[in-house]
């Protein structure tokens, strides 16, 4: 399965959904980002940075990899967008990145319709106005939940999935089985695993 995370809309957790992603379902990671922190975390035989210009590698119909795009527009950006199973688009509850948002699902979707809005940091009251707003103009497409966590931030010191994180017990498991089972609803909704 091939699935883009991307939004031009930058600061919206792009690359740390694509982290957890990647470590909960041991895919590989394409970024376009030249400044990406993800080598920190993952090894050289599961990450490739794509360098300025540099091409998208013919990657076989069965690999499992999850494409983590930098927050601005790149012409590379259509053909995986073309060959994604799902584009998932964090976005926040802030007006601009929705304004963004809506002109970025208008755009994608002759290469891409099956998209899913990820609700993103979210706190009281935030996801159901993300929700609102995306079907307002989107009724077809679905919105998902991340809220707000000390989870993800924990990614890129605890080199782990928020899941295994929680399966370690003790102050962990209280704290992030929340957002653990929101990735599970994710991934479900994906129908992988």
């Amino acid at each position: 399965m091939k699935i883009a995370v991307y939004n031009y809309k930058g600061g919206v957790g792009k690359t740390r959904i694509s982290l957890n992603l990647s470590l909960s379902l041991d895919f590989g990671v394409i970024t376009n980002d030249v400044y990406s922190p993800l080598e920190r975390v993952l090894d050289p035989e599961r990450l490739l940075k794509l360098d300025i210009g540099q091409p998208i590698p013919d990657l076989p119909n069965d690999a499992d990899v999850i494409f983590d795009l930098g927050g601005y527009p790149d012409e590379r950006a259509v053909r995986i967008l073309e060959i994604s199973d799902f584009v998932l688009i964090p976005v926040m509850l802030d007006f601009g990145d929705l304004q963004v948002t809506l002109d970025f699902i208008n755009e994608i979707q002759e290469f891409n319709n099956n998209i899913v809005v990820i609700a993103n940091k979210t706190t009281k009251g935030d996801f159901e106005q993300i929700e609102e707003v995306i079907h307002e103009f989107f009724p077809q497409i679905s919105v998902l939940e991340i809220k707000q966590s000390r989870a993800l931030p924990n990614l890129f010191q605890e080199r782990k999935s928020i899941r295994d994180m929680v399966n370690e017990g003790g102050m962990k498991k209280f704290h992030f089985t929340p957002i653990a089972e929101q990735f599970d609803a994710i991934i479900h909704h994906l129908n992988i695993g």
